[in-house]
């Protein structure tokens, strides 16, 4: 199970701290996005266009191009990032870097209510088994999670400007959690339900993985 969060500013404390500005865009980011989603997993991402997805969220297309670049963004866009990254820049010293991490994603997934982890099920079901999407989605994935997690690092470990480490342990950190729930969203594809409670464990083991350090392959005994 995911370790109990400690050092880790709460979303009451957090929801406080954003201007009204802030919380208007968030509502109107996850309007569209929710939106998009809808139409989507109804009419598949081919037939759905950009105007119907402004349309269906009460506003403009000139809007959606404020938050979205494209129609893949909309639905590649992962909005628990910009929460992962607020977390990470509050969080105390008192854990570990890869715990911190960890704690930061368990907080919050754990704090999507029902509607909002619906949504992120439709989500990995949708980018699963579009075919358009899987080129692009991979890398765009994968951009916002390093820059956070390398911004995090640095901090944590006062590196000076040009030093490779945060780059690096950024890198593992995003992979190992990418890739131990990697599966499950393999199973979403075929329209299995993405259970939370299963996604945070894979999370925690992927990282757990992570501390116990790189295998060097050396006199490894034979499993045969």
């Amino acid at each position: 199970m995911p370790i109990v969060i400690l050092g880790i500013v709460g979303s009451m404390t957090m929801a406080a701290s954003e201007g009204l500005r802030e919380r208007k865009k968030r509502k109107t980011q996850k309007a569209l996005q929710a939106a998009a989603i809808r139409l989507m997993s109804a009419n598949g991402f081919a037939a759905t266009t950009i105007e119907e997805i402004a349309d269906a969220a009460e506003v403009s297309p000139r809007t959606f191009f404020r938050y979205f670049p494209t129609k893949e963004a909309v639905l590649l866009t992962d909005l628990q990032d910009e929460t992962v990254a607020a977390y990470l820049a509050q969080a105390s010293d008192d854990l570990s870097i890869i715990d911190t991490y960890e704690a930061a994603l368990t907080a919050v997934f754990e704090d999507l209510t029902p509607e909002e982890w619906a949504v992120e099920q439709a989500r990995a079901q949708l980018v699963a088994s579009t075919p358009e999407l899987r080129t692009t989605v991979g890398l765009m994935s994968a951009l916002r999670p390093l820059d956070d997690a390398r911004d995090f690092i640095a901090r944590r470990l006062k590196a000076p400007p040009g030093d490779p480490r945060p780059r690096v342990y950024a890198a593992m950190l995003v992979a190992a959690a990418g890739a131990a729930v990697a599966p499950l969203f393999n199973l979403a594809a075929e329209d299995a339900p993405l259970d939370r409670a299963t996604f945070l464990d894979a999370l925690t083991v992927g990282l757990e993985l992570l501390k116990k350090g790189f295998p060097t392959g050396v006199d490894v005994p034979s499993t045969r």
